[in-house]
């Protein structure tokens, strides 16, 4: 039931209790149960305070009986003798496992220890505590509309309003990760540093910033690491010495551990996720359905549905994210373990603790190599040039270690390479080796360092929280073309995990689905008839009045939200409530790719105030000659939106590729400058006005 007919039935429970009886310890009877359901309503969203504990590591809890880790990070820096500190700010992981990297080269480069730090460990104020002798490195990522992660958000916001701290002693240099296609290109990373000199901390060099947009993230760090470690020789006067391996991690194989105390499998929450109250506990969520949409050469599209019925804390809201988490294919576990010589190690327990106290390990123990590759690690990721040369030293031949350092040493030849390779980790081993030969005496803590641990994928809702509150659905899209910048399609590794569920449902397994183990680690998912999942709640909300107008625009699998949105205004509608003008502009290819087609033209035709405008880009040509896109249909109503912007009020939504929300921003601005006679600066202040206000909101992607 929801929480607009829980309101009506206990209203007018309250109304037949006042009409039977007419004296004062009823009125207040009714009148306490009015005041208990409004503290109910109000505290729904209230973060649970003992949130943090489904994400307390059993190898990190505190069960020794020291006492908690101090959150001063100067303190911290005293207490393990480090030279200077890396702070991260990671949403999917990326800027952690850059930090550790920059970490480990420092110290077999020019034998510094720095101290890794998630910035949600410390408290902010406490770096006017570092000693002016040491010095802190930011590496932080921005994501969608010029989002901090979650973990540097308190960070983030203590820096833009602390008014009294001044570190006139902290000497910094900062890196940022973003993605040139959205509109606030590494905003997060600026503001940091903005904020850091405003209050007195000097930087010690620019600050660098990687760009995703060309996948060139990896790159862009290795160049700015350079000028970094310039500057430790140059300025710092640091002395570099021949670079050596150290591995970071032990790894000892303990026959005596009992199989139940292994993590076989089951998701762990990445660090940075534990005091974060949007995020909630992982589940195994039932399949209730899985069904394609659209199938054709280029592109599927999946439906699927979830029960979370057996889960009353887990509650979402329209708009909101799931998170699923994947298992690599098992071919590609073969591949990497066949190539490292483990065939007769994989069930074997393992111990993986670290070799510097302060390091935190990513990675979960005890556990085993099988739990390790298949559900633990992204086996298929692709392998760094940084990477490509360091495995060099460890070559089995010296055909092997030629080929390496003639991938790596180039830049170019390596984006070559990749272009025409889908290059794991496992398939590069494989492909400059001898046959038959092993990598062996490849360290494993090499493996664990180089792999990143895996990741969920975070998918748009597509369903109501009004209109099915116990029941989660999201759109998959996959496609089967190659990037850009490759003539190789690489497979989603959810996107193919989630096919492969739909095959299993649909009883048309196919040789790549197959491929997938979606029974789970010890078949706790009961032969895909489970997954593994959580939910992050999503500031993409509709407006908290109904009868506000609403502009969607979607292109894709970017429908997803709006789906939910629409099905929730018809559901208001049909109960009496005042609903405002709904339009959505939805861009495909072509007819064949329109997704929900029949479901939207039904809600249009039911629904005076909804209305549902299409751009085929394949099959239309626009008013301007070229293809017609959504942003094209939004040009031929200008008139019309800017009349419900401006004139009622009405929120902005765009779902779908960054690009696309870039250019339907673009042709936004020409419509309001043309209709009102503004000048840029006049429409880049109301922009502003609008996104600051939540009237203008995306959820945009790559």
């Amino acid at each position: 039931m929801s929480t607009l007919q829980l309101q009506d039935v206990s209203l007018l429970n309250v109304k037949s209790i006042f009409q039977y009886h007419q004296n004062d310890d009823v009125a207040f009877v009714a009148v306490l149960l009015v005041c208990c359901l409004f503290y109910t309503i109000k505290i729904r969203d209230k973060p649970d305070p003992h949130h943090h504990l489904w994400f307390e590591k059993p190898q990190t809890s505190t069960s020794n009986g020291h006492s908690p880790e101090t959150r001063d990070i100067a303190q911290k820096l005293e207490q393990t003798n480090k030279d200077f500190v890396i702070f991260w700010g990671s949403q999917s992981g990326t800027a952690e496992g850059l930090a550790g990297r920059l970490a480990r080269d420092c110290r077999r480069r020019f034998g510094l220890d720095a101290l890794v730090a998630d910035l949600s460990d410390y408290d902010p104020q406490s770096i006017s505590r570092i000693d002016e002798l040491k010095f802190a490195v930011f590496i932080i990522s921005t994501y969608g509309e010029g989002d901090p992660s979650d973990n540097a958000t308190p960070f983030v916001s203590w820096i833009g309003s602390d008014k009294d701290t001044q570190l006139p002693a902290l000497r910094y240099v900062a890196f940022g990760l973003g993605n040139s296609k959205y509109k606030f290109y590494n905003r997060v990373v600026d503001v940091v540093v903005d904020g850091l000199d405003k209050i007195g901390a000097t930087a010690l060099m620019p600050t660098g910033k990687a760009d995703d947009a060309n996948g060139t993230t990896d790159e862009d760090f290795a160049e700015w690491k350079e000028v970094f470690f310039a500057l430790l020789r140059e300025e710092m006067r640091v002395e570099e010495r021949p670079e050596q391996y150290e591995p970071v991690y032990r790894i000892v194989e303990d026959t005596s551990l009992d199989v139940i105390d292994l993590h076989v499998g089951e998701p762990i929450p990445p660090r940075g996720k534990k005091n974060i109250p949007a995020i909630s506990s992982i589940q195994t969520l039932l399949v209730r359905s899985a069904q394609k949409l659209l199938s054709t050469a280029e592109r599927n599209c999946l439906h699927i549905d979830l029960d979370t019925s057996e889960f009353p804390e887990l509650k979402y809201k329209t708009g909101d994210h799931l998170a699923v988490w994947p298992s690599n294919p098992t071919s590609e576990m073969r591949r990497l373990v066949d190539i490292l010589g483990l065939q007769e190690h994989l069930q074997t327990p393992l111990l993986i603790s670290s070799l510097d106290p302060s390091v935190q390990i990513r990675h979960p123990s005890p556990t085993t190599w099988t739990a390790l590759f298949q559900h633990y690690l992204e086996i298929c990721a692709p392998v760094s040039r940084e990477t490509v040369l360091a495995l060099a030293q460890f070559a089995p031949s010296a055909s092997a270690k030629c080929q390496l350092e003639e991938i790596g040493k180039d830049k170019d030849v390596y984006h070559a390479y990749c272009s025409q390779n889908h290059v794991t980790l496992g398939r590069l081993l494989g492909n400059v080796s001898l046959s038959g030969e092993s990598w062996s005496q490849l360290p494993l803590s090499f493996v664990l360092e180089t792999i990143p641990p895996l990741s969920p994928r975070y998918y748009s809702i597509s369903s109501s929280s009004v209109v099915s509150p116990k029941q989660i659905s999201i759109t998959v899209a996959t496609t089967s073309e190659a990037s850009v910048s490759s003539s190789v399609a690489i497979p989603g590794l959810t996107t193919g995990y989630l096919g492969a569920i739909e095959s299993k449902h649909s009883n048309q397994a196919s040789s790549a689905n197959s491929d997938f183990n979606v029974a789970g680690p010890n078949s706790l998912l009961d032969q895909g008839n489970k997954l593994y999942a959580h939910i992050r709640k999503s500031k993409f909300r509709l407006p908290t009045q109904s009868k506000t107008p609403i502009i969607m625009i979607a292109s894709g699998s970017g429908i997803a939200p709006f789906r939910g949105f629409l099905a929730e205004r018809a559901r208001l509608s049909s109960i009496g409530r005042e609903v405002g003008r709904s339009t959505l502009f939805f861009g495909c290819r072509s007819p064949e790719d329109l997704l929900y087609g029949d479901e939207l033209r039904e809600l249009q035709n039911s629904n005076e105030s909804m209305e549902f405008v299409t751009a085929f880009s394949r099959t239309e040509k626009s008013m301007r000659g070229g293809k017609m896109y959504v942003q094209d249909r939004l040009e031929e109503r200008c008139e019309e939106v800017v009349r419900l912007l401006m004139e009622e009020n009405a929120y902005f939504f765009i779902c779908g590729s960054a690009s696309m929300a870039r250019d339907v921003a673009d042709r936004l601005g020409e419509c309001v400058r043309n209709i009102l006679g503004w000048n840029e600066d006049k429409l880049r202040l109301w922009s502003e006005a609008m996104r600051k206000g939540k009237r203008w909101q995306e959820d945009v992607w790559g």
